[in-house]
């Protein structure tokens, strides 16, 4: 193999520490929201987005760009969720093509008992350990890498802070 095929040390080390956190990171906050709420990290996400939208309700394409999740995964999600009381599914009464997921009154609740623990756990184990300028640059690189491969992601997301 050319050198020019291969990572630089840099590049090596840089991807390396980025799949550390890709791999430890979630399995961290699964760990938290099992043990406090007896969820997973990825079901926990779909119930919070569906909770800050302004009708607690989403058509399902756009809650599995913003959960940041498949739409097979998310179907399967909302299943589970949807047998505990926490989201129901309907036909959008103006496009019978599309399905809207609901959030429950009990579901909101799920989400409001969890939510300042999780804010707490994010910041424990990711802000704490960042600068503002840091967070900041933070925030460009992740949006820098995941435009290109998933723009709808980036796109349901709130508009940046002012800096």
């Amino acid at each position: 193999m050319a050198v020019e095929e291969r990572l630089s040390s840099h590049e090596d080390r840089t991807w390396s520490l980025l799949v550390g956190v890709m791999m430890w990171l979630p399995a961290e906050l699964d760990t938290y929201l099992e043990r406090v709420a007896k969820l997973s990290h990825a079901e926990y996400q779909v119930l919070r987005w569906l909770s800050l939208s302004e009708e607690r309700e989403i058509h399902m394409t756009r809650l599995a760009a913003t959960a940041s999740v498949t739409p097979s995964h998310l179907s399967r999600i909302v299943a589970r969720l949807q047998e505990r009381g926490w989201i129901t599914r309907s036909s959008d009464p103006r496009d019978a093509r599309r399905t809207l997921a609901r959030l429950t009154d009990a579901g909101a609740g799920v989400v409001a008992e969890t939510e300042p623990g999780y804010c707490a756990e994010v910041r424990r184990t990711v802000f704490a350990h960042l600068t503002p300028a840091q967070a900041t640059g933070l925030e460009d690189i992740a949006e820098a890498v995941l435009t290109p491969l998933r723009e709808d992601c980036v796109s349901v997301l709130p508009p940046r802070a002012s800096r």
